[in-house]
């Protein structure tokens, strides 16, 4: 009784260090000064899970104290640890070797956390999904590992054929080489599909019926078995998993698991129960190391992908359904309202107010978006769809300011608080309108969320996206994104065979490997030089760790580990009730990528730019950027840091050494009351830079998505004695817009460069226009396809802009 108390005070105080600092994670994730605190407090949760793994009585103690947690949490209103505690809810229940019927745990869980369907987003989606889990596996336990694992081992039946593929895109050139050899670990690990099948049905008998049936007998009863027959016999234990999952009634579930796999260990000659009195003693199951695959990954698309599709065949057969068209549906709360057969009909009269948020989990198509939860009847998903159809056509309506609206605050904006509200640009292009005279038109553009078709379970592989670097990897991420997007609307095959998830691990970028760059002594200016690996950011991954704590303290944290620590082989769990049999103990780095990808679900949509790019010879391209645009001194340098050795022959001059230009510069500056100030000026400048404003917490509630213009101006300059000239005052101005246009005057040419990748410099740029990047023609597209409306039921004149965002997996998505 004193163990038993003894062992509840050290997981009692390891959870609660987990936990320690997340009410301030915001601002703590921006403590970059103190790496050992966040290193600590990073390990926390990995401690704490090899803390349980130490005695399967443990599992039940940690979620006992994670309910005791939870409900002071919701006494006291710590926003910020909802998430986490319901995410480590589901990963302990996950491997939790048996949760006895007669606790009422699960059922304690349930009343928990059903009060956070009250609240806003996110807290409402996690929890509702937590919910939907625990109905689950009160019906049928032990069935989410069980899904867990056949999934990312491709364990397909003859009635299930979900898969998770991951894929890990590196860039040798640019990442540790410790870091590549974790990876190839992990796309070497590979498990006997026999022993799998073996481990499978032992945790199925041993989560339904505890320690009746010792698991060693069982064992030795399927090591005997030929691989085939264990399929056999694998398939039917899913098959009464999910026929119970399905089921209406919690007992009437877990009766029917019961009595089938009471009535298998007959069919399979396992020894009987001895009595009242077992021999057994739990075992906990370590969860199989999914199945990885490692590309070398280095050009600003995805084509390294398209070798995956000739494990899909079965999936690129011509659907009988057209794609819907994005812009045509507008769905409010899409995920908000998808709740019919979560939880248990006691629950679901507070859904609607969780549902009141200004939060979108939802990504920009079909190419990424969020696992959705497994209902337990795929006839009431279908009926919830056809229900929810006149839906759509009213939002529909009133988001277009019909004449029902009275006035276009009925326009309801789906967007992320770190991302745009309306705003508005600019006056609408002519068409064919007619309004009356004494009708008042409010010429505003309204940019809105993107939004989801509802096609999820068409797709039977998940495929997450797994890169790693830092932001001007983000930048290669976000072209190779826009470049998929545009391949998949004229020709659908990855987003035809996969529902795809990006996953984003930051790194800092390996001085080591990278490009050297040499500065003459002292020639530091207002912006300082680039000095190798110095002149990276990771400001997006920042920005994701703002946006999600639990991103910051499990996935940012990998910043402040040393390479040393989070690389090196772990030891294996000592303890003889833990099953190691088909475990391969990988390094720290490994498990936080693993953790990472399988409790991560909800995206955060990061918004992208465009630059429109004339050059001296005619040319027009037009690039996109998600972090930084780098034009004139700063993108030079960059591109002389991309030349390697030849480098040495340039060297990189400071902003006082280097040559003016001479600029044409207009902008929309951005004001507290949310307007724009168009302003033009002429000015002579080094470098003019743009990078996303989103860098501490109280901008992400911010009523626009801004850029950080930043103008290093030349006000003085000085011929030197040896025919150098040199600048000698120089000023630094920063301002907030939302749209750039710079000019080189008197034929100036410059280069430019985006999101600091040094491959991605462009010279003799002569023009150079940047900003929000939206859907190409969503706004146009909507006025063709209106032009032909009469002027008796013509609307308030509204232009839409589909913005375009790279939707990242984070944990719980945005917080409020």
């Amino acid at each position: 009784m004193q163990h038993t108390s003894c062992t509840e005070d050290r997981i009692q105080h390891a959870l609660d260090r987990c936990l320690d600092g997340l009410r301030n994670s915001p601002t703590a994730a921006h403590r970059w000064d103190v790496p050992m605190c966040s290193v600590s407090q990073s390990m926390n949760r990995w401690s704490l899970e090899e803390l349980v793994k130490r005695d399967p009585d443990n599992f039940i103690i940690l979620l006992q104290q994670i309910l005791r947690k939870t409900k002071e949490v919701q006494e006291r209103c710590q926003y910020e640890m909802v998430a986490p505690l319901a995410i480590m809810f589901t990963s302990t229940l996950l491997q939790t070797p048996y949760c006895p019927p007669d606790m009422e745990l699960l059922e304690s869980a349930m009343e928990v956390f059903s009060a956070f369907i009250t609240w806003p987003e996110p807290y409402y989606s996690v929890c509702r999904n937590l919910l939907s889990t625990l109905q689950l596996e009160i019906k049928a336990p032990g069935i989410s590992f069980q899904r867990l694992v056949r999934e990312e081992q491709d364990l397909n039946t003859s009635c299930h054929f979900s898969k998770t593929t991951t894929v890990l895109l590196m860039n040798p050139s640019e990442l540790p080489a410790d870091f590549m050899s974790v990876a190839e670990q992990l796309s070497c690990v590979q498990h006997s599909e026999k022993d799998t099948y073996i481990t499978l049905i032992k945790h199925a008998f041993q989560s339904t019926l505890g320690t009746k049936y010792p698991l060693c007998g069982i064992h030795s009863t399927l090591q005997a078995k030929p691989a085939d027959e264990l399929r056999e016999i694998f398939s039917t234990v899913s098959g009464v998993f999910e026929t119970a999952a399905a089921m209406s009634e919690p007992l009437e579930g877990r009766g029917h698991v019961i009595q089938e796999l009471e009535g298998l260990r007959e069919r399979l000659s396992i020894p009987a129960s001895n009595g009242s009195k077992s021999d057994g003693m739990l075992q906990t199951f370590p969860i199989p190391t999914a199945k990885c695959r490692m590309f070398h990954w280095e050009k600003d698309n995805f084509d390294v992908l398209n070798t995956l599709l000739e494990d899909e065949p079965q999936n690129l057969s011509t659907r009988e359904h057209p794609k819907e068209d994005e812009d045509e549906v507008d769905i409010e709360d899409d995920e908000g309202h998808d709740t019919l057969s979560i939880v248990s009909e006691s629950y679901a009269p507070s859904f609607n107010s969780g549902a009141d948020s200004d939060f979108c989990e939802d990504s920009d198509d079909s190419i990424s978006s969020p696992k959705p939860a497994k209902s337990s009847s795929r006839l009431s998903q279908h009926l919830y769809r056809l229900l929810r159809k006149p839906k759509r056509t009213i939002n529909r309506a009133k988001s277009l300011g019909d004449t029902e609206s009275k006035d276009l605050s009925v326009v309801r904006e789906i967007r992320s608080n770190s991302l745009p509200h309306h705003v508005q640009l600019r006056s609408p292009e002519p068409s064919s309108f007619q309004v009356p005279p004494n009708q008042t038109v409010r010429q505003v553009c309204f940019r809105r969320r993107p939004i989801l078709s509802c096609d999820e379970d068409e797709k039977s592989t998940t495929l997450r996206v797994v890169v790693f670097g830092a932001d001007h990897v983000a930048g290669k991420v976000a072209r190779a994104y826009s470049n998929l997007r545009e391949k998949e609307s004229a020709c659908p095959r990855l987003s035809q065979a996969f529902k795809i998830q990006f996953y984003f691990m930051p790194v800092k970028r390996d001085s080591a490997v990278g490009q050297a760059c040499l500065s003459p002594p002292g020639s530091k200016g207002i912006n300082g030089g680039l000095n190798g690996a110095e002149d990276s950011t990771n400001d997006i991954a920042h920005l994701l760790g703002m946006l999600d704590p639990w991103y910051e303290r499990n996935t940012l944290s990998l910043l402040k580990f040393p390479t040393n620590i989070v690389c090196q082989q772990t030891s294996k769990t000592e303890s003889e009730s833990y099953d190691s049999s088909y475990e391969q103990r990988l390094p720290i780095l490994a498990d936080l990528i693993l953790y990472y990808c399988r409790y991560a679900a909800r995206p955060a949509l990061i918004q992208l730019y465009q630059a429109e790019l004339t050059l001296a010879s005619g040319e027009r391209r037009r690039e996109v950027f998600v972090h930084s645009l780098e034009l004139g001194h700063t993108a030079g340098t960059r591109a002389i840091k991309a030349m390697g050795n030849a480098s040495k022959r340039f060297g990189i001059d400071g902003d006082r050494e280097a040559v003016p230009l001479q600029l044409d510069i207009m902008y929309n500056r951005m004001v507290i009351s949310g307007r724009s100030q168009c302003k033009r000026e002429s000015k002579m400048c080094t470098s003019v830079n743009l990078t996303k404003a989103c860098k501490n917490p109280e901008e992400l509630d911010s009523q626009l998505e801004c850029l950080q213009l930043s103008m290093t101006e030349v006000l003085k300059r000085q011929n030197g004695k040896n025919k150098k000239s040199y600048n000698m005052h120089l000023s630094l101005t920063e301002v907030k817009v939302d749209k750039v246009v710079v000019s080189g005057a008197a034929d100036t040419t410059f280069a430019v460069c985006l999101d600091q990748d040094e491959k991605k410099v462009l010279q003799s740029v002569i023009r150079c226009e940047a900003s929000v990047c939206s859907k190409p023609n969503s706004s146009s597209d909507w006025r063709e396809r209106h032009a032909e409306m009469s002027a008796q039921i013509q609307p308030l004149h509204p232009t839409f802009c589909s913005l375009l965002c790279l939707p990242i997996v984070t944990f719980s998505g945005v917080l409020p």
